[in-house]
């Protein structure tokens, strides 16, 4: 092996140390990758005064030999001799630790989720490898990480929450390359998020729920089993394109829904009213278990309907009805949860029901304008 060997991933950063007798020289002979050269460097260890010092040559090779251990030890935990605080790792590129990151995340993540990470790393790689092509992990310090979001934010005019989500990805990439000892430090850890404005969707009162019910009936029946799925089921569009026949349990009046179909991880029960166990029991009389609830025609089927296409069907709706843009298909799980607690139904069933992380997340949505507000207080509140 040449002096010189061109380093070519990042699994090449050394040679393993062996025990060379040359010329009657005795050596430790490694290569190790230099960051200054970008190549495999070869580094000798002379041992000749150890052997003068072993009165056999089996006691000097067990002792060269422990020395050899030693050295491939320490260059499989990343030391380099270019520096005994320096670990090899932070002069891995940037494009290469994205590789490694959505290669681990892949074998721990749903695939919707996973695709969020992918998008991160794309977008990322693609603008350092534009504006500082072949940089490293540890070169990427707050400067260059505030260029980043501000590109983010200005030139690709994204909202504050989307600013805001694609800080949080950053954040988890280099805190991942900090526990791998890509870099020491995270750069995006102290930029400050930017203040999100409340999201755009409002109840949906029961005089619009009956002409959206309506509308419904006339044109596509069987959308009613998505909106009941989603207002008194409380299962997100998402979760509905997974649903499959054999979870369905009609004289339980319940959907099981498994952890990994969920958009939390969390298996739980979703509620099945008598109207929605009606509409459904038809439909599931002999049909394959394995197949999905909702495929063409929002009937069972072997491929599910992609969730978008719920939501291109109550847009077509609510233009039809001349209804408001906040009004969306999420917005009747927002409308079925504010629903349940003015009903008097405790938190904690509903947030289970919700599948929320904590009472918090659910008694927000006792905070939703109510249209409704006037006439309830015109017709409980106490008189003076």
């Amino acid at each position: 092996m040449s002096n010189h060997q061109e380093f070519s991933c990042s699994f090449s950063n050394y040679v393993p140390a062996v025990l060379r007798h040359q010329k009657g020289n005795w050596q430790i002979e490694y290569y190790v990758f230099s960051p200054i050269t970008k190549c495999l460097e070869r580094k000798r260890i002379k041992v000749n005064r150890l052997r003068l010092h072993c009165p056999t040559l089996s006691m000097f090779k067990q002792q060269a030999n422990e020395i050899v251990q030693s050295i491939n030890v320490k260059l499989a935990g990343g030391w380099s001799p270019y520096g005994e605080s320096e670990n090899i790792r932070y002069y891995t590129k940037l494009d290469e630790v994205s590789r490694l990151y959505i290669e681990e995340k892949s074998k721990e993540l749903k695939p919707d989720t996973l695709r969020s990470y992918k998008s991160f790393c794309n977008i990322f790689i693609a603008w350092t490898n534009e504006h500082l092509p072949g940089c490293r992990c540890i070169q990427l310090n707050k400067t260059l990480a505030i260029r980043y979001m501000d590109y983010i934010y200005i030139d690709r005019k994204v909202t504050a929450r989307s600013y805001n989500n694609q800080l949080k990805m950053a954040r988890a990439f280099f805190a991942w390359a900090v526990e791998k000892c890509y870099c020491k430090e995270n750069p995006f850890e102290h930029i400050k998020v930017k203040r999100e404005q409340e999201k755009r969707r409002i109840l949906i009162p029961y005089e619009s729920r009956v002409r959206i019910r309506q509308y419904f009936m006339n044109t596509k029946p069987n959308y009613l089993i998505v909106m009941e799925l989603v207002f008194t089921s409380l299962l997100r569009p998402k979760e509905i394109s997974r649903v499959l026949v054999k979870q369905v349990n009609i004289q339980e009046h319940y959907i099981f829904m498994p952890g990994s179909k969920t958009k939390n991880g969390h298996a739980r029960y979703a509620f099945l009213s008598d109207e929605l166990c009606e509409l459904l029991s038809p439909l599931l009389e002999g049909v394959n278990p394995d197949w999905y609830l909702l495929s063409t025609g929002y009937k069972p089927g072997l491929h599910p309907m992609d969730n978008l296409r719920y939501r291109k069907d109550w847009d077509v709706m609510r233009k039809d009805l001349n209804l408001p843009q906040e009004m969306q298909l999420y917005s009747l799980r927002d409308t079925g949860i504010n629903n349940m607690l003015k009903a008097g139904i405790d938190p904690l069933t509903v947030m289970q029901a919700a599948d929320h992380h904590d009472l918090s997340m659910t008694t927000r949505y006792a905070n939703h304008v109510d249209p409704n507000l006037m006439n309830t207080l015109l017709e409980k509140a106490p008189s003076f």
